[in-house]
């Protein structure tokens, strides 16, 4: 829910720092301005801010790349919510399934995959291995967004930039409410597969999932598995 008076710096800035981030290559202050919709002098500003503290570090050819800041932070980050600590020896559990295993958050419309282990892989092999993920085309997003009331995920998938489109977000909508009724997301994949989905935590934290599976009937036999393992991860994290 958005705050009565936010901070549009602070999220200007945090803004700034995700495009940085998240680009495959050093990125320019006039790109990421263009990216944003923001004022080039604002995000210049910004930039400079947060390459000051660390964050990000200019190039010899005056673009931005992660600086060492956030690395820092992002050790912190994981080792204060516990969450990885807490799943990873669970799922290893899934690997024999010879499925791809995957975790993820939700954040700002899109899912971020702590996790994306490929059949036969360690998870602890593959954090962090997979870029961010529209919600809405995510099986974890479908997962945490039935979790949600349909006024918020609405709310979520009209906002800018890049609003879905009235219809678009009806289809989504009852993709959620079937997932809200099951109590796990399951959904065709573009490869003619299928995935599946349970929440992690209460309220939900993440959410683990199976894809690749290579029919529904097999899926919906996994779904009483990743509730299992969602519960015990679930358990640890409370305590």
């Amino acid at each position: 829910m958005l705050p009565a008076q936010p901070n549009q710096s602070l999220m200007n800035g945090l803004a700034c720092l995700q495009a940085v981030v998240t680009s495959d290559r050093p990125i320019g202050s006039r790109e990421v301005a263009r990216r944003l919709g923001l004022e080039h002098t604002r995000v210049n500003r910004l930039l400079g801010t947060l390459s000051y503290l660390g964050f990000i570090e200019r190039t010899a050819s005056r673009k931005y790349r992660p600086g060492p800041g956030i690395h820092v932070l992002s050790a912190q980050s994981l080792r204060g919510s516990g969450l990885l600590a807490a799943a990873l020896p669970h799922l290893r559990t899934l690997v024999a399934e010879k499925l791809i295993v995957a975790m993820g958050v939700l954040w700002d419309r899109n899912i971020c995959y702590l996790v994306h282990a490929t059949p036969g892989l360690d998870p602890g092999d593959a954090i962090g291995g997979h870029q961010l993920y529209p919600a809405h085309e995510s099986i974890i997003g479908l997962a945490i967004m039935a979790h949600m009331t349909d006024a918020q995920v609405r709310t979520m998938l009209a906002a800018k930039p890049g609003p879905l489109p009235r219809k678009a977000i009806a289809d989504v909508l009852e993709h959620v409410r079937e997932a809200r009724a099951a109590g796990y997301a399951l959904q065709p994949t573009p490869t003619g597969r299928f995935a599946v989905s349970h929440v992690v935590g209460s309220p939900p934290a993440a959410a683990i999932a199976f894809s690749g599976i290579p029919t529904r009937a097999r899926a919906v036999r996994l779904a009483p598995v990743l509730q299992q393992v969602a519960e015990t991860i679930t358990a640890e994290l409370e305590h």
